[in-house]
């Protein structure tokens, strides 16, 4: 086999030259055109589920958030790897698939495990999904300020930065999320704008009013507002609240 090769490429030295030619030039055009990336992401396909848990142990961060997640998704298709990780303050539980796999469908059936596990979790924690990246994707920081001589600023410090992040949350996040190969865009910083109720333990106590009596009180006459619409700059954004406006809140009236 090697000796008829050998025979024919030296009986047909003109065509084995334009051969070699038009393949080099073939190799050459074809490199101008291929990616190039300085470190290439070679991590697996893989789904997160990040859950934030406050005041437990890591042991019982363990039994009672990480192993009812990890039951849930067990036998996912495509699985290779099934791990996770529990301390203070934090259950992950990470999900490895073969290459080639729908990663968004694999999301969707994931989603779908996480809502029949939420039975079987803490009703205060709240598992999310980590968004569509992995940890070689790139990270831009950026800070929203006002421009030098802007007028209307608020006079303290701290109104300015509940103002800016009031700005960012309902403004530019959403614009910011419309861009292509975006995963997240996530606020560090600045005030949110809550209600928070301080209820002074001597005066319940006088009252007679405990705790749980408080709360629940609270709940039943300030239920969840759906559908509010809040004029922010030069656009209406449609967002939720749990209470309403400060000036038509009732005041709360408690058993005695």
């Amino acid at each position: 086999m090697l000796d008829s090769i050998i025979e024919f490429s030296l009986r047909r030295r003109a065509l084995v030259l334009v051969v070699v030619l038009g393949l080099t030039l073939l190799g050459a055009g074809s490199a101008t055109f291929l990616p190039v990336d300085a470190v290439p992401d070679i991590t697996n396909p893989q789904v997160q589920i990040n859950t934030e848990v406050a005041a437990l142990a890591p042991e019982k961060i363990e039994t009672l958030v990480t192993v009812p997640i990890e039951l849930k998704m067990a036998g996912l298709p495509d699985m290779i790897e099934l791990r996770s990780l529990s301390k203070f303050g934090l259950s992950q539980v990470t999900m490895t698939f073969f290459d080639g796999v729908d990663l968004l469908r694999l999301r969707q059936l994931v989603a779908e495990r996480l809502q029949q596990a939420r039975d079987r979790i803490p009703t205060d924690v709240t598992p999310t999904l980590a968004p569509l990246s992995t940890g070689l994707g790139e990270i831009v920081y950026y800070t929203v300020d006002y421009r030098a001589g802007a007028t209307g600023i608020p006079a303290d410090r701290e109104s300015q930065l509940r103002e800016l992040r009031q700005l960012h949350d309902y403004t530019i996040k959403p614009l910011l999320r419309a861009t292509p190969g975006l995963a997240e865009v996530n606020a560090i910083g600045g005030h949110a704008k809550q209600i928070v109720i301080q209820p002074d333990p001597i005066r319940l106590a006088e009252a007679g009013v405990s705790f749980s009596e408080l709360t629940a009180t609270n709940r039943r006459q300030h239920p969840q507002h759906w559908g509010r619409h809040s004029g922010v700059g030069w656009r209406d954004c449609h967002r939720a609240r749990r209470y309403p406006r400060p000036r038509s809140r009732r005041p709360v009236l408690a058993p005695r």
